[in-house]
Order: C-alpha cells, then sequence, then structure tokens
C-alpha cells in the first residue's frame, strides 16, 4: 500500500489489462482494452478513452452498433445561483 501511495503522489499512471466484467445487479458490462496509444474501457456501450502515458481521459465515444437511447448519459443538475454560469440576475 505504500508504494502505491507513492506512485499516486508521483503522478505515476495506473496498471490494467485486457479484461471483462457483468454486475448482474446493476446491469452492468465492462471491458478493458489496452492498444497502441490509448486504454479503451467499455461501459455500457459507452467508450472512455485514456492516453496510455500520461492516464488522462482523452475522449469518450459509442460502441459501434449500440443503440443510442441505451447508453447511459450523466445527470444535468441545474446551476447554482450566483454561479459564474447563472444568468437570472442580469
Amino acid at each position: 500500500m505504500v508504494l502505491g501511495t507513492i506512485f499516486n503522489l508521483a503522478g505515476v499512471p495506473g496498471l490494467v489489462r485486457n479484461c471483462e466484467y457483468e454486475a448482474g445487479a446493476m446491469d452492468a458490462r465492462i471491458s478493458v482494452r489496452v492498444r497502441e496509444m490509448y486504454t479503451v474501457v467499455h461501459v455500457n456501450g459507452l467508450d472512455i478513452y485514456f492516453h496510455r502515458l500520461t492516464g488522462k481521459i482523452d475522449g469518450v465515444g459509442s460502441t459501434t452498433g449500440w443503440p443510442r437511447d441505451e447508453v447511459r448519459l450523466p445527470a444535468q443538475f441545474p446551476e447554482l445561483p450566483g454561479s459564474e454560469l447563472d444568468k437570472s440576475h442580469t
């Protein structure tokens, strides 16, 4: 655990390997594929691309052939009053 803490503090990207996982209770299908430049994590039809050297998210996409209406999208939350994006008081 100490080595993991040191790696996190140093900003070393984590290691992953190709794998498949299905969670029946949450109806989730997850797979990980390591490519030349990216690691791609597939979650219920959504592809998240991580740069291999930095570990940062480089983009997202949709799995080919997956019905778009079945891809779960993040919830949209209203802006908080007084935030930079709140235009109701202008």
